[in-house]
């Protein structure tokens, strides 16, 4: 499967955890899907500008993309208000102000409920993603 098509399955694993209509005028909600792309990358990206010291040491991919699950994880099962407000700020972003006010609440509990249940798999997909 290529990357592009294991992206979209992990945002529509999101979108079903959610309260989101699936079905809009552009068929499988497209833009929902892209856009939870979109932030899914986003939150990895910061993940690993947080973590660029503690990577400095490991050699192997492989044990970076351990501290990357570990990470997603922890954050993701901790729900602190920082990686909430973090997280709500992407969606602010990328939601319009009514759909925020909508679905964002669900938007955030699903992504916090899928990055505690994220595969090694799921990790180095969205990762080599968030490199490109």
């Amino acid at each position: 499967m290529e990357p592009n098509a294991k992206l979209k399955e992990i945002a529509i694993k999101i979108l079903e955890k959610s309260t989101v209509p699936k079905e809009d005028n552009y068929g499988f909600a497209l833009i929902t899907v892209l856009m939870i792309i979109s932030i899914i990358l986003t939150v990895v990206r910061i993940i690993q500008e947080c973590n660029k010291n503690k990577l400095k040491g490991l050699s192997s991919s492989q044990d970076k993309y351990t501290l990357y699950g570990s990470e997603i994880k922890t954050y993701s099962s901790r729900r602190g208000w920082y990686t909430k407000m973090r997280i709500k700020k992407l969606l602010r972003r990328e939601l319009k102000p009514a759909d925020y006010e909508q679905y964002g609440f669900a938007l955030l509990s699903a992504l916090l409920d899928m990055g505690e249940t994220l595969t090694e798999e799921e990790v180095v997909t969205l990762v080599e993603a968030a490199n490109v």
